[in-house]
């Protein structure tokens, strides 16, 4: 393979902060997904559907935030809700209306949203998640699926990375590992399998429906559900990702499906540090403060310093004032698709194998695949990774900016004319990579 080319775009300053960065990170970052060879991008300001770098330079934005940004940049409705309640107060620290009319906002949209508790982030809500449905049926096993993340939460670090079969990460503790079991999404026979060894021992399965570009098919979804109330066990959905993404109701309104819990995080908080857990009213019962409930049946779950702070309140209600009175999703799910088929058709004429996942406002753009691609599993064991991270950098000199390698996502603050332009530019990319022979 070719060395990697210099790009005209100048991002020396980056490549600066990146040097001083390493003195004070491990690898010069806080988020492992925001490392870049050889340095990332530093950005310092955002507007709309665009990022500036520390150099000035401009990008139209695909990362949008890891997705928290479905509004775009700072939608001057959410900027001034958040200004307005920073003049009442950053935080209090207790009990605010702001946090409750968003709390009820979400119980209003969301099927399975009974009861909710916030936190600060999807993996505490995921952790909080697994601890409500252990503590339910008494059983300590979880279903998850094979190359899930759900944060970094212990109980679920399990079958992140392929090989599946190998230690996510060292440190945990020991055991944890051992009562975490993962499946094939859309694999009927994993899943029969993983219950009848395991029968009357599952807590739970949780499944987060967008797990690298792919989609549950909607059957699957259903024999999982089933499986999952025949034996007693839990079903979670992860929606920290496509939480208010694809619909009001979140992707199980999409496809018809109340699971027992919800994990949130992401679009609710408007772009504000959030996370937040739904369900079933009985399954917060052991976490009530006024419950008459012995030591050994209270369950904690939800709390922090700055869980219902009412600035990500407030961040959350403008940011759903705007979905429920505006055509956001008509119009993320026409350029979501738009570029979807535009991508493939640029990697066809430049005669690469290549093509674009996603659904929804979801993209992931995948090369080198030598199977079909119907799962995390497929994704991560067929595709050349590096050669997705090579696509994006180059895609930088065309001032498109995404997370090297990682899915992408298109917003309501973004026009046809530039996801045209993205297209435009996939075909000169898709071209100069094969010639330097990385497709």
């Amino acid at each position: 393979m070719a060395q990697q080319p210099d790009l005209g775009t100048d991002t020396s300053g980056s490549e600066r902060l990146h040097r001083d960065g390493l003195d004070v990170f491990p690898g010069g970052v806080s988020h492992n997904v925001r490392y870049a060879d050889p340095y990332p991008i530093y950005l310092e300001e955002s507007e709309g559907p665009f990022v500036r770098d520390v150099d000035g330079n401009e990008y139209v934005d695909l990362w949008n935030d890891h997705g928290a940004s479905l509004l775009g940049h700072a939608p001057p409705s959410v900027v001034e809700a958040v200004q307005a309640q920073a003049e009442e107060g950053l935080h209090f620290g207790a009990a605010n209306e702001p946090a409750l009319e968003l709390g009820r906002r979400v119980i209003d949209w969301v099927p399975s949203a009974e009861r909710m508790r916030y936190c600060v982030t999807g993996t505490e809500a995921t952790m909080y998640a697994v601890r409500l449905a252990r503590a339910h049926t008494g059983r300590s096993r979880i279903l998850k699926v094979e190359g899930g993340w759900h944060g970094g939460n212990t109980d679920l670090s399990v079958a992140v990375h392929a090989p599946f079969d190998a230690p996510t990460s060292n440190g945990l503790p020991p055991g944890a590992a051992d009562h975490c079991h993962a499946f094939e999404l859309n694999d009927r026979d994993s899943v029969a399998e993983l219950f009848e060894e395991y029968r009357g021992e599952i807590a739970a399965a949780i499944v987060d429906p967008r797990q690298a570009g792919t989609e549950p098919a909607n059957d699957f979804l259903e024999f999982l559900v089933d499986t999952c109330e025949d034996d007693g066990a839990l079903f979670i959905f992860d929606e920290v990702v496509t939480g208010f993404r694809v619909a009001p109701g979140m992707y199980q309104s999409r496809v018809g499906i109340t699971p027992d819990l919800t994990t949130m995080g992401k679009i609710v908080g408007g772009g504000m540090p959030v996370g937040a857990l739904a369900g079933r009213a009985d399954l917060f019962e052991p976490a009530r403060p006024d419950n008459d409930t012995s030591p050994s049946e209270r369950v904690l779950a939800g709390g922090g310093t700055f869980s219902t702070d009412p600035l990500t309140a407030a961040a959350g209600l403008a940011t759903l004032d705007v979905i429920e009175n505006e055509p956001v999703y008509d119009h993320t799910e026409a350029l979501g698709e738009h570029l979807r088929d535009g991508l493939d058709a640029a990697f066809e004429e430049a005669g690469v194998n290549g093509q674009t996942l996603g659904f929804s406002s979801l993209i992931q753009p995948v090369f080198n695949a030598d199977r079909a691609l119907n799962s995390p599993t497929d994704v991560k064991e067929a595709t050349d990774g590096a050669a997705v991270a090579e696509y994006h950098r180059r895609l930088l000199d065309h001032g498109y900016y995404f997370n090297r390698g990682s899915m992408g996502n298109v917003s309501y603050a973004m026009t046809e004319a530039q996801v045209d332009g993205l297209i435009e530019a996939t075909r000169t990319v898709a071209s100069e990579m094969k010639a330097d022979g990385y497709l």
